[in-house]
């Protein structure tokens, strides 16, 4: 277990959690540097407060010794008004040992305290001062009585009227009492330290909290006052008699009761220091123990999950491709770690065994077909070849060969789908043989059915073959190769030739036809217009001639209707020339001779014409303008017969690079399909008519209609511009 892959990682896991166990020490550590500096702070601050409660005291002390000094019986010495005066100070301001009146020759006229107890006299100097000055006197600190507390004495001289000292008034002040009376003090310090304040000899003289029951103040710890004795520093740490650890930190201020430097040192066990630190550090070691104990909990799953499973899974698989089940997999997904990589190589091996297994059974399948098609080679007519998935030749029949004018090359000299002959589209280009059928088959594994092309003998010539490709499959459906047939249409090629020939000579002999008949119809309008037309306008000049003579009276009225029967003739014959040839079509070109046919077969139905013509840049050739005015004109007469419209448009302009005519109108449509099964079978020869004359110029024509749509006829005609004459 202990070698095992899951201690392993554990192990990382607590390794992995050191660093956090350094820093939690660490961060207490900076705790409690910042507790002790926040310490040393509050002395600071603390010694403030002191400056500051001395300053109120001394202050309050002036004013109650001025009060005393300008009271009547403390001038006038009056020991009984004296002691009644003493007693209502002292009864309202708390925090004075004792308060008296001396005399000026040093007796006592009055005080609260007996003066006769062993240290209860004040300091003599401040009398002496307090006569010399004649202001405000301080002493020094003194025990006091029996309690050997210390206390500084004030003094204050009293004066009459003319500036002349009769008394001094004193006061002696307990520096315990100022430190107690600080409110602020009391905030600033924890129940656990203390302050004490020693003179420049080392004696207590003040502290807070004031000791409970003792009359004397405790003496200072002696390992305390030789270490700050030892040197410049500002915190010391020692042991009580408890033997706990207590840190001090002291600082030197100018007392203004004492008149001269103190030391004040600020004391707390350390316990009560760094509570705050201690229980943040006790905190954060709880939650970095639940952090280590979480970490182990998803070490000890995630690597059931992330590694052991995998590692599980690769022996699980290893054993069954010991065992010779190919197909399987570990199932892991490939990724970019280790064990992904693993896997992923460990499925490309077992892939590898597995196709090389595949072709083992393919090459055993390969043969065993080979073996059942050459046994049917020799019976198909036609050239049949099989080629593997690679596109090698592997069997032929006799057909093939004949048809390839030479035997297929080696398989294994590399060239695949036949390398020896030469391939060619049905146009005459080269073919590569990558793009063959047989290629197309082997790459896409779809069949290719009747594929026209032309195999290039050695001797130069070229066979026209329809090709079909039929992929071959193993019994798993994978592709082990391909089936051709090539069949020779060489037949069938000269006969196309030979229909492709008679239709050539059959359109030549409609185009032709088409141009003499319309040189004939140009003949007749032309004989009409010159010799009918100019007969018989003379015969028409003629009878208004006999009309106009004198012996004519008689003979008008057959003279008129002779006349106007010539008139009917002459415009029929007029008509029937137009019809037959326009002139306006070779004197002006097409779009004067269509707008005027276009308003003509308007005016004579009743119908809304409209024309709407692109200007050409020059005249076509004339037989395309004959078959683009013809189409119209059979698209207007169908119009005018069958269309049974009240509006017809015919526009004429350039689209494509080609001249496109529509012919559209409003009429009642047609069955387009109908109608040429129709014209097909004879009834309609309209139709016929205009696809004609539209093929024999290389144009084309297109019908859109529908019963009750109207219908519009599109015909397309090339370009071809009339050249320049001499």
């Amino acid at each position: 277990m202990l070698s095992g892959l899951r201690f392993r990682l554990l192990a990382l896991v607590v390794v992995a959690c050191i660093p956090l166990v350094a820093l939690t020490l660490h961060t207490a550590s900076a705790a409690r540097r910042r507790e002790r500096a926040a310490w040393n702070q509050r002395l600071h601050r603390i010694q403030e407060l002191a400056n500051a409660q001395e300053a109120r005291v001394l202050d309050q002390t002036r004013q109650v010794l001025l009060a005393l000094s300008e009271a009547a019986p403390v001038r006038s010495r009056n020991e009984s008004g004296c002691h009644r005066i003493l007693n209502e100070v002292f009864a309202n301001h708390g925090g004075y040992v004792n308060i008296g009146v001396l005399g000026t020759n040093g007796e006592v006229l009055a005080s609260i305290r007996p003066l006769e107890e062993a240290g209860s006299r004040p300091d003599a100097r401040i009398f002496r001062r307090a006569l010399q000055t004649r202001g405000i006197a301080m002493g020094q600190f003194r025990p006091d009585g029996e309690s050997a507390r210390p206390v500084v004495d004030i003094g204050y001289p009293a004066m009459d009227r003319r500036h002349e000292v009769q008394a001094v008034v004193f006061a002696a002040l307990d520096p315990d009492w100022c430190a107690a009376s600080q409110s602020d003090l009391k905030q600033q310090l924890p129940p656990a330290a203390s302050v004490t304040e020693l003179d420049e000899t080392g004696t207590v003289i003040a502290g807070y909290p004031p000791p409970k029951g003792a009359q004397t103040r405790p003496r200072l710890n002696e390992a305390l006052r030789h270490a700050m004795q030892d040197g410049p520093q500002d915190t010391v740490t020692t042991r009580n008699a408890k033997g706990l650890s207590v840190w001090h930190a002291f600082a030197v201020r100018h007392s203004q009761l004492l008149g001269a430097d103190v030391v004040t040192v600020l004391s707390i066990p350390e316990e009560a220091l760094f509570v705050s630190a201690n229980h943040q550090l006790e905190r954060n070691l709880i939650w970095l123990g639940i952090a280590v104990g979480l970490a182990l909990a998803l070490g000890w799953a995630g690597s059931d999950v992330l590694i052991l499973r995998p590692m599980r899974a690769l022996v699980r698989a290893s054993a069954r491709l010991g065992a010779g089940d190919l197909s399987t997999r570990t199932g892991l997904p490939h990724g970019q770690n280790e064990l992904g990589r693993l896997s992923q190589a460990f499925d490309q091996m077992a892939e590898a065994l597995q196709v090389r297994e595949q072709q083992r059974q393919l090459a055993e399948e390969t043969l065993e077909t080979r073996d059942a098609v050459m046994r049917q080679l020799p019976l198909f007519p036609a050239a049949v070849c099989v080629c593997d998935q690679f596109g090698a030749v592997q069997l032929y029949n006799r057909a093939a060969v004949e048809l390839w004018g030479c035997e297929p090359p080696d398989p294994h000299a590399g060239q695949s789908y036949c390398g020896s002959y030469l391939l060619f589209h049905p146009d005459g280009t080269p073919m590569p043989h990558a793009e063959s059928p047989m290629a197309e088959a082997l790459r896409t594994g779809r069949q290719v059915q009747n594929r026209e092309l032309a195999v290039g003998r050695p001797d130069g010539t070229r066979v026209p073959v329809l090709a079909s490709v039929v992929p071959m499959r193993d019994g798993d459906g994978g592709l082990i190769g391909a089936v051709s047939c090539l069949q020779d249409i060489s037949e069938r090629k000269r006969a196309e030739e030979r229909l492709q020939e008679s239709h050539d000579k059959l359109q030549l002999m409609s185009r032709r036809l088409v141009e003499s008949q319309e040189t004939e119809r140009r003949h007749i309008a032309r004989e009409l217009h010159d010799e009918v037309g100019q007969t018989l306008t003379v015969a028409e000049m003629n009878l208004q001639a006999v009309m106009n003579s004198p012996n004519a009276a008689r003979l008008r009225e057959h003279l008129n209707e002779s006349l106007q029967a010539v008139g009917r003739v002459l415009g029929q014959v007029r008509d029937l020339s137009l019809s037959l040839r326009p002139s306006l079509l070779d004197d002006l070109g097409l779009e004067p001779a269509l707008r005027w046919y276009t308003r003509q077969q308007a005016g004579l139905t009743g119908l809304q014409a409209a024309f709407d013509a692109e200007p050409l840049p020059d005249r076509l050739e004339p037989v395309i303008e004959t078959a683009c005015f013809r189409v119209a004109q059979e698209a207007l007469t169908n119009v005018v017969r069958h269309a049974s419209a009240r509006r017809v448009a015919v526009t004429l302009h350039q689209a494509d690079g080609r001249l496109h005519l529509v012919v559209r109108d409003d009429g009642v449509g047609f069955d387009v399909e109908a109608l040429r099964q129709q014209a097909v079978q004879g009834a309609s020869l309209g139709l016929l008519s205009m696809e004609e004359r539209a093929t024999l110029v290389e144009g084309c024509l297109q019908l859109k209609s529908a019963p009750g749509e109207g219908t519009e006829v599109h015909a397309w005609f090339p370009l071809k511009w009339r050249a320049p004459q001499d």
